[in-house]
């Protein structure tokens, strides 16, 4: 079934339609920022963006030695729906601008239809474990003093916002489509789990291929943050080697699901490129995560999982302390919300500051560069074995008095910014949730 709905702007049109498949083939770009000791010789920090192909299944990436696998060489999937491809639940619409019309999909139900979905979040969590040149173990980095708090943050959590108690990616996708659902409309990640813990050892060196060159590359390199946890930077090739690696074990153990929003979650570890020294300084940093999908074509219908990795911040790692804690994960399942399959097309946009331009609907990078980029939420923090109901309950007072938490997940840009018209139909004419101030105006376009 089909739905068209106009817009009192006259440029958005949803035609909304619920499928049980999903498709796509786009690459991601990911988020980079300076960390806080920029200033170091070690450091070559720049604001740029990188891609994360999409993954095949059964034909894995040479991270290590395969230059050209930051582009995916798959076919990307043309914008709109596509049949035979079994994942999350999803809806379809389009907008036009100057014209032209571009499909968008995302995570979810009809918003006109209302009700409830719940899309499980299956979370593996990995610790590091750094290694000197002659195997010994210089430091294991634990993930488990940011399980809980992970799982207790307004990710998974409800909380209080203008649009409703929900959670931050119910209440981003409430705002954007104010105008267009039933009240009774949420898209909720629920239940949420830690499926599997994992650990990698990092070596020293490693030896990639640079211009043709097998070449020894320092893998890893660290910094205390000022609460004391330990900072990884970790060489972007063997990272996404591993990341490809967790990911398909957890496919195939069964623990990463088609129908889920699919996390690695990481212990303070960001990823640079090599330098023109890279046995003694790193390169450009720092990615903080990205989101992607693994397919395997060779099944029918093509399942297709949904898959992030982030890391958690601790203070003092990054020169802009408003980027700390839960900011990457909330940015990474926003963006797979709205471009699950990585396959939503935008006319060509300019980030609000700097003149780089992108033209696709990745809702969190035009705000990533802004001063202040995150919302700050705070929750009571329920323990492991408490009796508080499932993951998505209120996080607010309860009159116990327990431990709470301020977190930091990140504004995102609306629809109606990418459409770069004007007024937006957003919630309160919004351009941005749930800092409606972020985006005062849509995007402009790339000059």
């Amino acid at each position: 079934m089909k739905k068209m709905f106009a817009l009192p702007l006259g440029m958005l049109l949803l035609c909304m339609m619920m499928i049980g498949n999903a498709f796509a083939d786009k690459p991601k770009n990911q988020q980079i920022l300076p960390p806080a000791d920029a200033t170091q010789a070690d450091s070559t920090a720049t604001a740029d963006f990188q891609e994360m192909p999409v993954l095949d299944l059964r034909s894995p990436i040479d991270f290590m030695n395969d230059e050209t696998a930051g582009a995916s060489s798959i076919a990307v999937d043309p914008p709109g729906a596509v049949l035979n491809v079994v994942s999350v639940p999803n809806f379809s619409g389009s907008f036009v601008f100057n014209g032209t019309t571009f499909p968008f999909t995302i995570m979810g139900n009809d918003p006109s239809q209302g009700h409830k979905t719940n899309i499980p979040a299956k979370i593996v969590s990995v610790d590091v474990q750094l290694l000197n040149a002659d195997g010994t173990v210089f430091a294991n980095v634990p993930v488990a003093p940011f399980e809980n708090l992970t799982l207790n943050s307004p990710n998974f959590r409800r909380a209080h916002y203008t649009v409703g108690n929900v959670q931050f990616g119910d209440a981003v996708q409430r705002a954007e489509f104010f105008n267009h659902m039933k009240d009774n409309w949420h898209t909720n990640l629920s239940p949420v789990k830690i499926v599997e813990h994992v650990t990698v050892p990092v070596p020293f060196t490693v030896t990639v291929r640079i211009r043709g060159v097998n070449t020894p590359v320092r893998t890893w390199f660290t910094r205390t943050s000022t609460d004391g946890n330990t900072v990884v930077f970790m060489l972007q090739q063997f990272f996404n080697a591993q990341f490809s690696n967790i990911s398909v074990n957890a496919i195939n153990a069964g623990d990463w699901t088609t129908d889920a929003m699919n996390v690695q979650l990481w212990p303070n570890t960001f990823l640079f490129t090599p330098s023109a020294t890279p046995l003694v300084t790193r390169g450009p940093c720092c990615v903080l995560g990205f989101h992607t999908l693994f397919r395997d074509p060779t099944v029918t219908p093509q399942p297709r999982w949904i898959v992030a990795y982030a890391s958690w911040i601790s203070p003092g790692t990054f020169t802009n302390t408003e980027v700390i804690d839960v900011t990457p994960i909330s940015h990474e399942i926003l963006e797979s919300f709205n471009d699950p399959f990585l396959n939503n097309a935008t006319p060509r946009w300019q980030f609000p500051v700097g003149t780089s331009c992108q033209r696709n609907l990745e809702t969190g990078d035009p705000v990533e560069v802004l001063p202040h980029p995150s919302f700050p939420v705070t929750l009571k923090i329920r323990q492991p074995g408490d009796d508080g109901g499932d993951a998505d309950d209120d996080g607010g007072d309860d009159g116990d008095g327990g431990q709470r938490f301020t977190f930091h997940p990140q504004t995102e840009a609306l629809i109606q910014w990418f459409t770069q018209t004007s007024p937006s139909d957003a919630f309160r004419g919004a351009f941005s949730y749930p800092d409606i101030t972020a985006l005062p105006t849509p995007a402009k376009p790339c000059p």
